[in-house]
């Protein structure tokens, strides 16, 4: 029997739990002396001092245990993001973290920033008490966008950024501040090759602040027990991590300081690096003995935790009149929001997309984050790419409309592809299908027959189509740490518990590893079990991030199986007294000498006796071969095999009331080998929701005092079920990478990116005016038309 299972569309391994509801996450958690912890933000301002807190009517409230401020917490600053742990010491430098965020704050720089805190009995009379705390603030300056906190004169966010100035490229490392290339035969770059073009295409661009928008809020549970041991339940994307911040942050030793991931209820970045674990920490270090769960209501979810990065992003273009790239000039210019989260790294991927896509002759990218008096932007899906297709892509559309080349032949004869420098320096494509998917789109959507059918068109509604293609990453190596660590023990009836920190976002990633880890051995996946919740129990990964799990985590699980399965055939060796080579193990668990399969044996028997190894009294001898199996990996990364795809929209514009109709996309990845394929569609369907989201409704919006006007559901309008569009996903396996795991490439992030520019495409094909801000409201498409001067009948 055939119990390959990579490939294949089975049930993923937590499907049960979260379809009946037995799932644990972080806010159903449930203990013994359990108390409630709230932290109060402030609410009336965006950017504040602190001049008083007064906790007297508070405390008079039945129930309330505890209240606390910023000096009855750890007084040490803190970033809560990982970069510093990503790179080594000396290059932190180049990424500028510092720690300048605190527990509770004295200075307030955005709406709903940390001022203090309440411990009670039940959640109801910790939201009582925390409405009688009284604080008195001193109002400062409100800086909503980069334009503003950058003025000379300006009020200081922080004076370990001067200017506000919270990142750009180090010169350090990109000379003149720019990532990208110089032309090979002169040296020059960007506007000095301008002279050298026919067409030249350029725009100032507006990118939106989305909300991640993920299903569960925050929530924490942390433990401070009567051995001294610091206890922490969270559903971050990166647990080890977390783990060493925490234990750093409260000076405690790791063996000290434990953290148990739950069941994450979606992340999209939200959840990268820490959020409110701090605060659970410092309020359960506050009443030791007793769980103090945190949880955030869904505005607290809006106005405290990190955005997509906003800003304006300019970009130029030089092309010859064969349609040749010469030159791509950009510069990505993003508001910070109150903190110094995730520093430049958005906005240098940004560039780095750029960098992955074209063949240019020259390449150059600037770019700066300057803080706000908004919520901290920070990791989004995507980080940074969904800004470049929405630039980018409609730059390349644009100049080959004024070229009069067909763009689909473009983009098929200029992308990069295998031996080509990918989004880093130094590092190559190994594999690529982009023209496969492109012509798998073109054919299913009907590209031309539509165009052609489309150009003759008339009414108020308008239809059109758009293209985009896209690549991004399978773990950022070589610019960041990417390892993770597994041990695979054999149990006594030779079933297998794989023990790695990996999470799993609702990803489907813990069903392909255990899918890869059952086809290493050969057996079946229901006699592999993946233990990944346990900082004790499980070493270091450095978590959820950059489309990593399968390429990178995939690795550790395949090794630790392999080592398994060497050791088990090196001990039946010994028994059937034959060479390792000629020996094979079927299905069943059985292994036998090739060629004669009457000389076997089990391995349940190997790793049965491997554990309970008795003497035998009438031999003399001990019964079988001693010692419990286990495999280890700790594998770290060397190589990135980013994946590509294209993406085809067809939309329909009304034009008297804006409103924009996204009718069908169709969007192809490259995926190399898909190991759980339903998984990959998945992510690449709902992918395709939150880059419709970018390009057509979302933004985050505040009053001139910098208070949010759209913190829920009802005001921040996510697309729903009924505004998604019919979508063919394509799975393109015709090039498996020959460096990644069973040649499979990454998938959680790229479906954003084709839907944004391939609509935003669309919507100018439909109409004939180009947007340059996101989303691409109805309010601006009918404001575009104003001025536009277009008539349609």
């Amino acid at each position: 029997m055939s119990t390959s299972v990579v490939g294949k569309r089975i049930p993923k391994v937590d499907s049960r739990d979260k379809v009946l509801g037995t799932a644990e996450y972080a806010g159903d958690i449930r203990m013994k002396g359990m108390l409630y912890g709230k932290v109060v933000r402030c609410m009336e301002y965006s950017h504040a001092r602190v001049k008083s807190i007064d906790f007297k009517e508070a405390m008079k409230i039945p129930g309330v245990i505890k209240c606390l401020g910023p000096k009855d917490v750890t007084k040490k600053g803190y970033n809560t993001t990982i970069m510093k742990l990503l790179v080594p010491e000396e290059f932190c430098e180049v990424f500028g973290e510092i720690a300048e965020m605190f527990i509770f704050n004295q200075h307030v720089k955005y709406q709903g920033d940390a001022v203090c805190g309440v411990i009670a009995e039940t959640e109801e009379i910790a939201e009582r008490a925390a409405d009688k705390i009284k604080i008195k603030y001193e109002p400062l300056p409100v800086y909503m966008r980069a334009s503003e906190s950058r003025k000379k004169g300006a009020f200081q966010f922080t004076s370990l950024k001067p200017g506000n100035l919270a990142g750009e490229f180090d010169e350090a490392v990109f000379p003149d501040n720019a990532y990208g290339w110089p032309d090979a035969d002169t040296g020059k770059m960007g506007d000095d090759l301008e002279s050298e073009c026919d067409v030249v295409v350029e725009g100032n661009f507006y990118v939106p602040k989305q909300k991640q928008c993920q299903m569960e809020n925050h929530a924490y549970v942390a433990l401070y027990d009567n051995r001294g041991k610091l206890h922490c339940w969270t559903s971050t994307q990166m647990p080890k991590p977390v783990q060493v911040l925490l234990a750093e942050l409260f000076e405690l030793p790791m063996s000290r300081m434990r953290v148990f991931q739950t069941v994450v209820g979606g992340g999209f970045g939200v959840r990268l690096g820490m959020i409110a674990e701090p605060h659970a920490c410092a309020m359960a270090m506050a009443v030791p003995g007793r769980p103090v769960k945190v949880e955030f209501l869904r505005e607290e979810d809006w106005i405290a935790s990190e955005t997509r990065f906003p800003g304006n992003y300019d970009m130029k273009m030089g092309f010859k009149e064969d349609g040749t790239p010469i030159f791509v000039e950009a510069n990505f210019c993003a508001d910070k929001g109150g903190y110094y989260t995730h520093g430049n790294g958005p906005v240098f991927c940004a560039a780095a997309f750029v960098h992955g896509m074209y063949k240019w002759k020259t390449m150059r990218q600037k770019g700066q984050s300057y803080f706000t008096n908004n919520v901290p932007s920070g990791a989004y899906r995507g980080y940074g790419n969904p800004q470049t297709s929405f630039v980018q892509e409609q730059l390349v559309e644009e100049a080959c409309g004024k070229l009069g080349i067909d763009s689909i032949e473009w983009r098929k004869k200029w992308h990069k592809s295998i031996g080509d420098e990918t989004w880093l320096k130094g590092v190559t494509y190994a594999s690529d299908d982009l023209d496969g998917c492109i012509d798998l789109a073109v054919k299913d959507i009907k590209w031309y027959e539509k165009k052609k059918k489309y150009a003759k068109q008339k009414g108020k509604k308008r239809r059109g189509l758009g293209i985009a293609v896209m690549n991004h990453t399978s773990g950022a190596w070589p610019m960041l740490l990417e390892h993770t660590v597994c041990t695979a023990k054999l149990n006594e009836d030779c079933t297998v518990e794989l023990m790695a920190s990996i999470s799993d976002l609702g990803t489907g990633g813990h069903t392909a590893m255990t899918q890869m880890a059952a086809d290493t051995l050969g057996w079946p996946m229901e006699d592999i079990h993946l233990n990944s919740g346990d900082s004790d129990v499980c070493g270091f990964d450095i978590g959820a991030h950059a489309s990593r799990t399968v390429y990178c985590a995939g690795p550790a699980i395949i090794e630790a199986c392999e080592s398994v399965k060497k050791q088990l055939m090196e001990r039946a060796a010994q028994i059937l007294e034959a060479r390792v080579e000629d020996l094979q193990m079927d299905s069943k668990k059985v292994i036998s000498v090739k060629g004669n399969s009457k000389k076997s044996v089990d391995a349940r028997l190997i790793s049965k006796q491997g554990v309970y190894n008795f003497f035998d009294p009438v031999s003399g001898k001990q019964i079988g071969i001693p010692g419990q199996i286990q495999g280890y990996s700790s594998f770290l990364a060397n190589h990135c095999s980013p994946p590509m795809g294209a993406c085809i929209s067809e939309v329909e514009v009304d034009t008297e009331t804006g409103e924009v109709k996204v009718l069908e996309l169709v969007n192809a990845h490259d995926i190399g080998k898909a190991i759980h394929p339903p998984s990959v569609e998945g992510q690449l369907e709902g992918g395709a929701q939150q880059g419709l989201g970018f390009v057509t409704t979302e933004d985050i919006y505040y009053d001139e005092n910098g208070l949010c006007l759209n913190s829920d559901f009802t005001d921040y309008k996510m697309p729903g079920p009924s505004d998604m569009p019919k979508a063919k996903i394509i799975l393109v396996e015709t090039a498996p990478d020959p460096i990644a795991p069973m040649g499979a490439k990454s998938c959680g992030e790229s479906a954003l990116m084709g839907p944004i520019g391939s609509v935003a495409n669309a919507i100018a094909d439909a109409i004939g005016i180009r947007f340059y801000e996101a989303p691409v409201t109805p309010e601006r498409i009918l404001k575009g038309i104003k001025e536009s001067g277009k008539t349609f009948e």
